[in-house]
């Protein structure tokens, strides 16, 4: 996994929402799933872990805007990471099982003074989006993203200052961490 990065680029975190209950609600659909006991405790955790500065390289841009689906468990997860922030949940419909490319466009949707956003999203979309981040060659950071289990997060220096030039292959692993976050 490679430690690098430049100050000026983008920095865009993927997380897969925290753990959900296994069904929705009475009358409800998968869309309506809410968190388990354990992703709010995993969801809380990693907010207050990000805050104090222990995900990533030191000094890494924390995310200033969270980017969420509109499924129940994505937006409880963003909620609680966002509420430890201090910064704006931003939900968008299409984040919903996207695909990869679906959920890039989102990204390269945003304005250019956003310099550090989160996304919070399913599987297998952000897993797969992760993988397509960083360079084929890059074995290191394909080892250490191997699987994304619920409220992992993976943290890429994306080697570009416009949100739109985001491309596959061109970003850096500078992080990667996945529950207990309170352990």
């Amino acid at each position: 996994m490679t430690t690098g990065g430049h100050a000026e680029d983008l920095l865009l975190w993927l997380l897969r929402h925290a753990k959900a209950a296994p069904d929705p609600p009475a009358g409800g659909s998968d869309h309506e799933r809410p968190l388990a006991p354990r992703g709010r405790r995993d969801a809380a955790a990693l907010g207050l872990r990000l805050r104090a500065g222990d995900i990533g390289p030191r000094g890494a841009a924390l995310p200033e805007l969270v980017l969420a689906s509109t499924a129940t468990r994505t937006t409880e997860t963003a909620e609680k990471v966002a509420a430890a922030l201090g910064v704006p949940v931003d939900r968008r419909r299409r984040l919903y099982y996207g695909s990869p490319t679906e959920v890039l466009a989102e990204v390269r949707t945003l304005d250019d003074g956003v310099r550090s956003v989160m996304v919070v999203g399913h599987n297998p979309a952000t897993h797969s989006l992760a993988l397509e981040l960083v360079a084929e060659g890059d074995g290191a950071a394909r080892g250490a993203l191997t699987s994304f289990p619920t409220c992992a997060v993976a943290l890429f220096g994306t080697g570009v200052t416009r949100w739109r030039d985001l491309t596959p292959g061109t970003a850096t692993l500078l992080g990667f961490a996945r529950p207990p976050y309170d352990a």
